[in-house]
């Protein structure tokens, strides 16, 4: 009887020494009784949408720019010349996502913070790296001669696949492309004497001469070499 009163007393004084610690953690884990929401990630103290706001420019190509700003709940990126606007859902304390432009596909969106705290830069589906900068310098435009814009007409074909091919021909202010799979039509303003842009998309256009003067290569979008077929 005495050792059954002592196991008693003993583990009555082992529960009164452990229910305060554990109500400490109840409260750490879900402060003011706080009670998650169905279907929304719950994030402990996490940066303000606010310091993800500002004009971020593509590493990859100069005259793509995003302006992101904040929302209730999530974050709009828009690009500064243009219609293009992408809505960031909050996954973590630094991932967002977002839809494709066929809204059929989630893209992770993520951004990185310095050590002294402030935003630097965001990483768009893995690979595309946007830097943040202090503002946004528009291109400016120049105005070439028809003379001058009528070398630049021709097709070309796709260094890496023999079977694709553009169409450029000369406007009254600049070029248009016309991608021969899908007849879709792009136009361009020259922004130098090879240059060509489409403020729009932030499509860059550079031509390549020959030593005699001649219009042979265009590269597209900084990565995609295009011959200019001998007709």
């Amino acid at each position: 009887m005495n050792l059954l009163k002592k196991n008693l007393t003993r583990s009555l004084y082992k529960i009164v020494l452990v229910l305060p610690l554990i109500l400490l953690a109840c409260l750490i884990i879900n402060p003011a009784g706080a009670s998650p929401v169905a279907g929304r990630m719950v994030i402990t103290d996490p940066t303000p949408l606010t310091a993800f706001e500002g004009i971020y420019q593509s590493k990859d190509n100069e005259f793509s720019y995003f302006k992101i700003t904040a929302g209730a709940d999530n974050l709009v990126a828009k690009s500064m010349e243009g219609n293009q606007q992408f809505v960031l859902t909050r996954k973590s304390e630094f991932a967002f996502e977002m839809k494709d432009d066929d809204g059929d596909e989630m893209i992770p969106v993520v951004f990185t913070k310095s050590d002294a705290g402030e935003i630097t830069q965001v990483l768009v589906a893995g690979k595309q790296l946007f830097i943040k900068v202090k503002n946004y310098v528009p291109v400016q435009e120049v105005t070439l001669t028809a003379v001058q814009l009528k070398a630049f007409e021709g097709k070309y074909q796709f260094e890496e696949k023999n079977d694709a091919f553009l169409q450029i021909t000369a406007t009254a202010d600049g070029l248009t492309l016309k991608q021969l799979w899908d007849n879709k039509e792009i136009n361009f303003k020259a922004i130098s004497d090879l240059s060509f842009l489409n403020k729009e998309m932030g499509f860059p256009l550079k031509f390549t001469k020959d030593q005699n003067g001649n219009v042979i290569k265009v590269l597209a979008f900084n990565r995609d070499m295009w011959d200019k077929v001998k007709e």
